[in-house]
């Protein structure tokens, strides 16, 4: 059997959802092919501490997308909660990054000066008493901080199923199936393989997360993606939310969210596709944050998660036409900043399958970097 569509993505995570709705706004109707649930996978799992500060590629290659991601945004986020009543809970909050000492402290300079390099991000170093006057639970043992305002989180999993029922509202269809293949004709794409289907199709977004590399096989190409497994604990404490994010060397952080609860982590596991929770990362977890934070010793974890973000070869995202395809594209890669980036590169995707071209920093982005010449 052969079904039609305009446009189909494969894959219902942050990247997919967002690219079939500004497809949809576009009037173009995309089909969404999902082999379990909307954020289902680490769209629907991550922390949503949105920060365009640092990172891989940051300060460099990444940090324009980054920036114009972040500033997207603010305004998504709204329209989302007013085309269909799904709150993403955007918040605007400061974050403080903690250290034990100099040397750690040193770890944040690079930050620091992108910071004050760039408008809407106040930043400021603060001594042992002042974080603690900021946060009155953080540890004694903690001489340094470097606070930095106007940063943002949101709520990934609402986030990622408000924006599939938007494209759904203009247009957009979602199904569940397994994608086996494409077919081309004359260079171009033609049609989408399931397991007991086709659908005939004009344009192709692959956005598969972290089962991209599968992808290779079907284009002949490198699509050089690994899974990065992350695991996040949800602690119930007595008292008063925190009103900063906290984060220490190494990429751990506490934050409060909406829900009540603190959610801290995480985990950066090469593990191949094992997405159990377990006890040693549970461990690991609390060991750090304890240090940051020893009143955590009272909580009560609510719950475990992990998920597997999609590392490229180069930590960097793959965004851009697949050379000798013409009509497929790649939209994957993003690592730990996956909710962060998920509007630029589906702006920038939607741009190439209706415009051919964007105004979007994907250069050094492209897929054309894995070709084995």
């Amino acid at each position: 059997m052969t079904d039609k569509a305009e446009v189909v993505i494969v894959g219902g995570g942050i990247v997919g959802c967002t690219t079939a709705y500004f497809l949809a706004r576009k009037g173009v109707k995309a089909t969404i092919i999902e082999k379990e649930a909307v954020g289902s996978c680490a769209s629907g799992f991550a922390a949503g501490l949105l920060n365009p500060l640092n990172g891989q590629g940051i300060p460099g290659p990444l940090e324009p997308l980054a920036r114009e991601s972040f500033r997207m945004h603010s305004h998504l986020a709204e329209e989302v909660k007013a085309e269909t009543g799904v709150d993403p809970q955007l918040r605007t909050h400061s974050c403080i990054w903690v250290a034990f000492n100099e040397t750690e402290a040193e770890e944040f300079m690079e930050l620091f000066q992108l910071a004050q390099r760039l408008e809407g991000f106040p930043a400021r170093w603060l001594d042992g008493k002042e974080v603690r006057a900021l946060e009155p639970r953080v540890s004694s043992r903690v001489t340094k901080g470097m606070c930095v305002e106007s940063m943002m989180q949101v709520a990934s999993y609402q986030y990622t199923l408000g924006l599939a029922q938007a494209a759904e509202r203009y247009g957009a269809t979602i199904r569940h199936g397994t994608v086996r293949g494409l077919k081309r004709s004359n260079g171009r794409v033609s049609e989408v393989v399931l397991a007991r289907e086709e659908i005939a199709c004009e344009k192709v977004v692959l956005a598969m997360g972290p089962w991209m590399e599968q992808v290779g096989s079907w284009l002949g190409i490198s699509v050089p993606v690994v899974p990065l497994k992350g695991q996040i604990l949800r602690l119930e404490l007595a008292g008063p939310p925190l009103e900063h994010a906290l984060y220490r060397s190494g990429g751990g952080y506490l934050s409060s969210k909406p829900d009540g609860l603190i959610w801290v982590g995480t985990t950066e596991e090469r593990v191949g596709f094992d997405d159990r929770p377990t006890e040693a990362a549970r461990e690991s977890i609390m060991k750090g944050v304890l240090e940051v934070m020893p009143a955590l010793s009272e909580a009560r974890l609510v719950l475990q998660t992990a998920c597997l973000r999609p590392l490229s070869e180069d930590g960097l995202p793959i965004i851009g036409e697949v050379p000798g395809w013409d009509g497929v594209y790649l939209a994957t890669g993003a690592g730990r900043k996956g909710i962060l980036l998920g509007p630029g590169m589906a702006q920038a995707t939607a741009d190439l399958v209706t415009e051919g071209r964007t105004d979007l920093p994907i250069e050094p982005f492209a897929p054309r970097r894995f070709a084995r010449v």
